[in-house]
């Protein structure tokens, strides 16, 4: 794998470790965001748990496909959930977040 892909990846992971991290132990904002769009009780929990999966697969270079998918999953749907609440502000980022996982799937499997 490419040098740059390489060190790419493990940006994401870090990226996608503070996003579970601020999931999992958030401010009391996002708490009360998830409390608002009528989510049930601990599924802020799961949608953390899910980052950190996500990240600790990217960080390994043997799992980095199953956490692209993982990653990519979690974030069209943390978007398209944004987008519905008219969040604009907040789904753009994940979008681009989701876009910027192309260029490590392109570089497959070494």
């Amino acid at each position: 794998m490419n040098w740059s892909v390489e060190h790419f990846a493990q940006g994401l992971a870090a990226i996608f470790a503070v996003a579970a991290a601020v999931h999992l132990f958030g401010p009391r904002a996002l708490r009360e965001a998830y409390a608002r769009w009528r989510y049930p009780s601990g599924f802020r929990e799961v949608t953390g748990t899910l980052l950190a999966l996500a990240a600790a697969l990217l960080s390994l270079h043997g799992t980095r496909l199953v956490g692209l998918g993982v990653a990519a999953f979690v974030m069209f749907l943390s978007a398209t959930t944004l987008l519905h609440h008219r969040q604009y502000r907040y789904a753009a980022p994940l979008i681009a977040l989701l876009f910027a996982l192309i260029p490590v799937s392109l570089a497959g499997p070494v």
